[in-house]
């Protein structure tokens, strides 16, 4: 009976190769730093990794992630609501574009320059790969931090991070890597994507701090979105997701504070990221002033990451938990002190007054100082030759 040994060698094959992968994906995971004392759990099944820790409360946070190559990272999302845990999203990749250009090392301060003007000069931006590898979970004080080998993007290589933070529903994503080639600048696209989107609408705050919600649908064209607290939020039947970047490390210096759509969500963002995500971005040419980009020094490790908070509520809901990480983007009153904010140019001067525009009783200017808890505003010089020079 050839056919029928045939076969049995064929199906002894797969369970062999079944067994051999289950046991590589096991072995993949090296869990030698985990704190079994800090109230994270984790559990492992073949390729599946369940990860679970407090979120506050009684509260708990669940990501299963799956190891598996070609298949979404984040497999599942949830948090507890009444004890029972809500699936607030599944079936995401994180995902990067990572924009490189060349720095000016040579006319002013080396790595410490400002007037420099890298999207006037040869650039071009870069899927990051993921080609899952070797995975860890070790504690880190009250933070637990994932690592994942295997991203690349031209001359960059290195690793993903994802860290979660005891007592806060919170955790970062970051493809950490490094590049060996000197003068380089970068910025950098990132969000998470879907191929099954699951999302009913999205939802953030305007700039006016007004709260807006747009219907989700799986052939929306993806957009860049001008929003309060650099914040873009999915929601979903049981709950909502929030992406945003880290509030200060993510913003280089502009000579105009204008806001640049720092986030984004739809289908296939900037044509190179095929699936429906949400996410944060950045303009390449910025003010189109000087646009200094990121310093990426030889060896060192950039961290491309963004913070993601889920909550079983709604999105409004959800903002409000984002909100006091910037204490409500305001600076907070200290008994007995006046805040300060510093280092502000004359462009109100030369582009109302010296050109006879008409003046408000308030210039919009001071409504935003005074809405951010701004009590004294300290410009940084006159630098602008001609009738004003000196005043």
């Amino acid at each position: 009976m050839p056919i029928l040994k045939t076969v049995k060698a064929t199906g002894l094959f797969i369970v062999a190769s079944l067994f051999f992968a289950n046991a590589i994906f096991a072995q993949s995971v090296d869990l030698q730093g985990l704190n079994k004392k800090n109230g994270v759990t984790v559990a492992q099944k073949a390729s599946i990794v369940e990860l679970t820790w407090p979120v506050g409360g009684t509260a708990h946070g669940r990501v299963v992630f799956d190891l598996a190559k070609g298949n979404p990272l984040f497999k599942s999302i949830q948090v507890t609501s009444s004890g029972k845990y809500k699936e607030v999203a599944s079936g995401l990749d994180p995902q990067f574009i990572l924009t490189i250009g060349k720095r000016d090392l040579i006319s002013q301060n080396g790595w410490n320059i400002f007037f420099d003007r890298v999207p006037q000069k040869p650039f071009k931006s870069y899927n990051v790969n993921f080609d899952k590898g070797r995975a860890s979970v070790k504690s880190d004080g009250s933070r637990t931090v994932v690592s994942i080998n295997g991203i690349s993007s031209h001359n960059f290589s290195g690793h993903l991070e994802v860290t979660f933070y005891n007592g806060s529903p919170l955790f970062n994503v970051a493809a950490v890597m490094a590049t060996q080639v000197d003068s380089t600048a970068i910025l950098y696209d990132a969000g998470l994507v879907s191929q099954n989107p699951q999302w009913i609408k999205m939802s953030w705050a305007k700039t006016n701090d007004e709260f807006t919600t747009a219907t989700s649908s799986a052939a929306d064209t993806a957009r860049a979105v001008e929003v309060k607290y650099r914040t873009i939020i999915a929601e979903t039947a049981k709950g909502s997701l929030a992406v945003f970047p880290a509030p200060h490390q993510y913003f280089y210096p502009l000579d105009e504070a204008f806001n640049l759509k720092f986030t984004w969500y739809g289908n296939n963002y900037r044509k190179m990221l095929p699936g429906y995500g949400i996410g944060i971005r950045q303009d390449l040419y910025g003010d189109h002033r000087y646009v200094p980009w990121f310093n990426a020094p030889p060896g060192t490790k950039q961290r491309l990451n963004f913070f993601c908070m889920i909550g079983a509520g709604n999105g409004q809901a959800l903002l409000e938990k984002v909100k006091p990480f910037t204490h409500n983007d305001k600076f907070i009153p200290l008994p007995g002190y006046k805040t300060m904010s510093s280092h502000f140019h004359n462009e109100y001067v030369t582009s109302v007054l010296l050109e006879n525009k008409p003046v408000e009783a308030e210039p919009e200017y001071v409504r935003v100082f005074k809405g951010l808890g701004v009590n004294i505003v300290h410009l940084a010089r006159i630098s602008r030759h001609g009738p004003s020079e000196g005043a």
